[in-house]
């Protein structure tokens, strides 16, 4: 692939995708060169649910991205699912003789300081990524460099990967001819691109309802300091609407495409598909309960959290599986009842939720390419055969 461009591969919970993109300016905006994308079956937080199929799967999207691109590609930014990962926070402190102007080696230290967790037999260590930082004890700032102060104090965002993960991939990109992998926490990715080019900076909350997967983060501004994964998503509403309904799954998906929960309807309503009517007050029903079922699993995830989450942490909703359910975000903020926004962007390029995963990876892999042979060089190269 040619220098300039760098390439993701992301797994979402129904298609692997690879992307090819090249920076447009140091804020982290890229131009989308390429696209790749292959159906397969998704996966738990144990394991892949086919696994036999994911070689082909990946094999497909990188190869349609080359054969775009008219190169083959030697170096790659992986996203490793939320399911894959697990993240944990820790704070150090470096205190000076006099003011000094901070630099990159006292951030770099800041990281080393801060990273007492030693992951355990299943798990590898990712990236140390600063979330803020406290200068003097008063100012909070994202950025240390530069700011001039007697004593500096950083909370790290330290991500780890499930080997397991790492052990069925890689060999996958090595018989492509992939040797140079990079591999990013997905989710930490996604709400750190999210929150740069919606909210700037501050907590906020991500909500990405997948397939059959739904992420929920919180996020510091520069990186996480929450993350869980639960096994819930949309392809449980056609599930559902296939058991009260008594119809098969494909025509299921196709009510879904006309279901509308703004709507107030009553007996006797209901929505035509291929021909055939269903009772519009019921399929909403249906819907909705599961939508309040996601709801209930968000906020059980958040009673997890140990960090202290102000009461008007922004909300914004991502992912395939709700956002284009049209009264989706709605529903799903009267049973949080919080006020929820949609992720939009004024790019066209990046305006797709589905996809919001793999822009978070491309705006990572740009950030860590400015940064590479540096002190702040955070991802680590693991290939087929690291320990």
């Amino acid at each position: 692939m040619k220098s300039n461009f760098v390439t993701i591969l992301d797994f979402g919970s129904s298609k692997v995708t690879c992307m090819a993109a090249t920076k447009v300016s140091d804020n982290g905006e890229f131009v989308i060169k390429a696209v790749g994308q292959a159906s397969y079956s998704g996966f738990d937080d144990n394991a892949w649910y086919e696994p036999t199929l994911l070689d082909n799967a990946v094999a497909q999207a990188i190869s349609q991205v080359e054969n775009k691109m008219k190169s083959s590609i030697k170096e790659i930014y992986v996203g490793v699912p939320g399911a894959f990962c697990a993240m944990v926070t820790g704070e150090a402190s470096l205190n000076f003789h006099s003011k000094k102007k901070m630099d990159e080696d006292d951030v770099a230290e800041i990281i080393e300081k801060a990273n007492i967790f030693k992951a355990d037999d299943n798990f590898i260590s990712l990236t140390g990524k600063p979330v803020f930082y406290i200068v003097d004890g008063i100012i909070r700032t994202d950025d240390a460099v530069g700011v001039i102060g007697n004593k500096l104090t950083g909370l790290v965002s330290f991500s780890f990967m499930k080997k397991y993960f790492r052990n069925t991939v890689a060999p996958i990109l090595v018989e492509k001819g992939i040797n140079k992998v990079h591999y990013i926490n997905a989710c930490e990715a996604q709400a750190s691109f999210i929150s740069n080019t919606m909210l700037k900076s501050g907590y906020s909350i991500i909500i990405d309802v997948g397939h059959i997967t739904t992420n929920v983060v919180l996020c510091g501004g520069n990186g996480l300091l929450f993350q869980r994964t639960f096994a819930l998503g949309s392809g449980y509403f056609a599930g559902d609407l296939c058991q009260v309904l008594g119809c098969d799954f494909d025509f299921a998906m196709t009510i879904l495409e006309k279901v509308n929960l703004n709507l107030e309807v009553r007996q006797g309503d209901a929505y035509t598909v291929n021909g055939r009517m269903v009772d519009a007050a019921q399929t909403n029903d249906v819907v909705r309960a599961r939508i309040a079922q996601i709801a209930e699993y968000v906020m059980k995830s958040f009673a997890m959290c140990e960090k202290e989450v102000p009461l008007d942490t922004p909300i914004i909703l991502t992912g395939g599986g709700l956002a284009y359910l049209r009264g989706g975000v709605d529903a799903l903020a009267q049973s949080l009842q919080k006020p929820i926004r949609l992720y939009r962007s004024i790019n066209p390029q990046t305006n797709r939720n589905e996809y919001t995963s793999s822009y978070g990876l491309i705006y990572e892999a740009i950030h860590a390419g400015k940064s590479q042979g540096g002190l702040l060089s955070m991802f680590r190269n693991l290939r087929k055969g690291d320990k």
